[in-house]
């Protein structure tokens, strides 16, 4: 099992502009900048709080390392000489950060909801208490040390907030909406609550999503490394959870990559469904993202 992750977050979700704002401040003022709070209060705008937050959020998008050092995908996305997306704008680009914050695993719950608590489930809603429950359970049983509830509530909520507008709400517009997910849709809040009281959400798991196919053949790949061939339930399992795809969405997004690029090429032998990449030169995946961006 990879080391899960949690809390960091201080009960803040990620803010529309915070990711741009830290890499622009990391870039601007060097490494060392969150070691000095005071700077790092003044450059960002925003509370100490908030400060950490965002050198939270910055790592569980896996767009800093654990020296602060900015990642290729940052410079590429935020930074002047690619500028690709810097105020995330295009939706692609919140496939992309969708796909990071669940492979990257940084804040586990992410990856936990999105990929295993709905594995093989009909029931499509959840609520607090279950999600609890269930990382409970898997800690327990993997012999990982204990978190406390309060611990995963916040995260709960960091996580709700980040993809769900609230059904009714007194906080202010920005709270609310404020999120770069909101606009993916991928989760509900239902206006009910169950049996426990528990606020109810479900997650949106469609064929319809359109998502840039330049866009997930580049996380394709990223997930695969060094690999050549991947099942179809290894996507299933994880791009295709992450992005809450159906069976038939996911499979019409695998048809239409294969139809248009070349290089993926699916392959059913024995009933046993893969896709096969060939003849990829070191530079494709940065071109896709060029050839996506208009760069």
């Amino acid at each position: 099992m990879n080391i899960l992750k949690f809390s960091g977050h201080d009960t803040f979700h990620c803010r529309q502009q915070w990711l741009s704002k830290g890499i622009k401040v990391i870039e601007n003022e060097g490494v060392g900048v969150f070691s000095l709070p005071e700077v790092a209060i003044s450059k960002l705008g925003v509370g100490k709080n908030m400060v950490q937050s965002i050198q939270h959020w910055l790592k569980a998008f896996g767009l800093i390392n654990e020296k602060y050092e900015i990642l290729e995908i940052s410079k590429k996305i935020f930074l002047p000489e690619n500028e690709f997306d810097p105020y995330l704008e295009d939706e692609g680009t919140l496939w992309l950060l969708q796909y990071k914050i669940c492979h990257t695993n940084y804040a586990s719950i992410y990856k936990l909801v999105f990929s295993e608590f709905f594995n093989d489930k009909i029931n499509l809603e959840f609520s607090e208490t279950q999600v609890i429950q269930f990382i409970a359970k898997k800690l327990r049983d993997a012999k990982i040390r204990e978190v406390s509830n309060n611990t995963l509530s916040s995260d709960f909520k960091v996580f709700v907030r980040s993809y769900a507008t609230p059904v009714k709400s007194l906080k202010t517009i920005e709270d609310d909406f404020n999120s770069p997910f909101l606009e993916l849709n991928l989760i509900s809040q239902l206006s009910y609550k169950n049996a426990f009281g528990d606020t109810v959400y479900r997650i949106n798991k469609d064929s319809e999503k359109y998502i840039p196919l330049s866009i997930f053949a580049y996380c394709l790949l990223d997930y695969m490394g060094d690999r050549s061939i991947i099942s179809y339930d290894e996507i299933r399992n994880t791009i295709g959870a992450y992005f809450c795809l159906s069976i038939e969405g996911l499979e019409n997004l695998i048809d239409s990559l294969c139809v248009d690029y070349q290089e993926f090429v699916y392959k059913n032998d024995a009933g046993i469904r893969q896709i096969q990449v060939k003849n990829i030169s070191r530079d494709y995946q940065n071109n896709l993202l060029q050839s996506y961006y208009g760069v």
